[in-house]
């Protein structure tokens, strides 16, 4: 059995480098075919994400006291301890659909082995998120708060790529979010105007009674997994399953190749992604 490993998409260093294109009505349409041929997995990931999410806010809110510190704390042990290895999942489902790959509903819960670091990640935008709206709101008063609702809408476009750069590349949480922040401003006008799109089509979802979203959310992912690997190309292996042997059956002389997700190696953070 022969394994060859090669990188699907865009080249990371290259997007860091020379840029990259995203052309987004081609993107938007081959989201929405995905999402159609990948349907039924990514909205059972993600009513596993929310009834999950949803049953652990009820759990520790009943047996917490009734107040604004325990709230918090309940707030903070949900976005740092549960919802990001989900998210994570659902991600890279969306990554592993971009390359014409099948998932499971299951494969969601994947990323659990990864909770230091995606937790860390989360702590660090949180941590940075919550500081700005502070210094924005002393400053500038109402407005100021007002003004921070942009800079918060505007870290979460420029991170948008940390969860899977960690679970993909394997970087570190520090690594993934400053290379996350480089690829997004290598292409700011671009990513803005998707994101522009996708908040328009979230509005629009929310309108039938908020049904809508039971196609966007799945077509948010498909569409963030095909955004990975345009700019920064996805690891695969290609399993060459037949034998050489004279002595093999008939039968096992159809030449099949396995592609699956590559695990990339350790050492890949270690390499030197100065743009």
């Amino acid at each position: 059995m022969k394994k060859k490993y090669f990188i699907l998409g865009g080249d990371i260093k290259k997007s860091l480098t020379q840029g990259y294109e995203l052309d987004l009505k081609p993107l938007f349409k081959d989201a929405f075919v995905i999402t159609r041929k990948n349907y039924l997995p990514m909205f059972i990931a993600c009513l596993f994400t929310f009834i999950i999410i949803g049953t652990a806010y009820v759990l520790l809110y009943k047996y917490s006291e009734s107040e604004d510190s325990s709230l918090m704390i309940i707030n903070y042990v949900i976005t740092l301890l549960i919802a990001p290895p989900l998210v994570t999942g659902l991600q890279m489902m969306g990554v592993n659909h971009s390359i014409g790959l099948r998932s499971k509903m299951t494969d969601v819960f994947n990323f659990f082995n990864l909770l230091f670091k995606l937790s860390l990640a989360t702590m660090i935008i949180s941590v940075l998120s919550n500081g700005v709206s502070l210094v924005l709101g002393n400053v500038m008063g109402s407005l100021g708060l007002q003004f921070s609702i942009v800079v918060l809408l505007y870290l979460n476009m420029a991170f948008s790529l940390v969860y899977p750069l960690i679970a993909e590349k394997k970087m570190s949480p520090q690594v993934a979010l400053k290379i996350s922040f480089k690829l997004v401003h290598k292409n700011l006008r671009q990513f803005t105007f998707m994101f522009v799109i996708l908040g328009v089509l979230f509005f629009i979802a929310l309108l039938p009674s908020g049904l809508g979203l039971l196609f966007y959310i799945p077509f948010y992912f498909n569409l963030m997994g095909l955004v990975y690997r345009k700019t920064c190309g996805v690891g695969v292996v290609a399993v060459d399953e037949s034998d050489n042997d004279e002595s093999d059956d008939d039968e096992n002389k159809d030449d099949g190749v396995d592609i699956e997700p590559r695990k990339t190696p350790d050492n890949t953070q270690n390499i030197d992604f100065e743009a």
